[in-house]
């Protein structure tokens, strides 16, 4: 049996839960080459994070790293990292330059890893990206592993393809209910606060923008002159 490498948080420690993890995760690296050689499977660990603005890489790359560990502890090691950062689920492996850099690997007999492990479907796949890249994995040789079926991913297993059929379904409803709820949010802010996206207000003539004046003009009078009324 293979025993993962994992780290302890000492009696006392202050840090928050984000810097223990991130601190866990980086003290990976340092363990790996004494895993190396026991004849356990060795792993490419993938991750993800969507948008650097709303989620801290750091602290989302330990976590799913973490459940990446947890998931192999005792049959493997992980000795490859594979983490995009600001990708949306919604790219294909192509587009992702780090799941990009994976899959230019897989054909490399001298990789060094035999399985991939995630940690956690969303992270990894989005409607129909799993049934595109498992023939492709299948092809090489190489296991998937994830949480979802509570370790390797069999290829032939109906109960695990409805599992990943359902999964990629529930990636793709998610990605759509949350642009209905924003759009469904931004029209009903504009219908109540009569605002526009830019944050213009209506008025009897027209639109009025912050910070900006509206000129309205009039007919040319008898001196062939234009007159305008400036208006905020």
């Amino acid at each position: 049996m293979c025993a993962a490498p994992m780290g302890m948080m000492a009696a006392g420690d202050q840090r928050t839960g984000g810097d223990v993890l991130a601190a866990w995760a980086e003290s990976l690296a340092s363990r790996r080459d004494e895993m190396r050689g026991r004849g356990c499977l060795r792993f490419a660990f993938y991750g993800r994070v969507s948008t650097e603005d709303w989620q801290d890489p750091v602290t989302s790359r330990a976590r799913q790293l973490q459940q990446a560990v947890m998931l192999t502890a005792g049959r493997g090691v992980i000795v490859a990292e594979f983490f995009d950062a600001g990708e949306s689920r919604t790219l294909a492996w192509a587009r992702r330059p780090q799941a990009a850099a994976l899959v230019a690997q897989l054909a490399d007999p001298d990789r060094g890893w035999a399985a991939i492990v995630i940690g956690e479907y969303e992270r990894a796949f989005y409607g129909s990206q799993y049934a595109s890249m498992a023939p492709l994995f299948e092809h090489y040789g190489i296991q998937l592993w994830m949480p979802e079926v509570g370790g390797r991913v069999d290829w032939h297993a109906e109960d695990h393809e409805q599992t990943m059929l359902a999964l990629g379904l529930s990636s793709k409803r998610e990605i759509t209910r949350t642009r209905i709820r924003v759009r469904t949010a931004m029209a009903a802010q504009t219908r109540e606060q009569g605002r526009t996206w830019a944050g213009g207000r209506r008025t009897g003539t027209g639109w009025v923008m912050p910070g900006r004046t509206r000129t309205r003009r009039t007919p040319r009078g008898a001196g062939g002159r234009t007159a305008s009324n400036r208006t905020r």
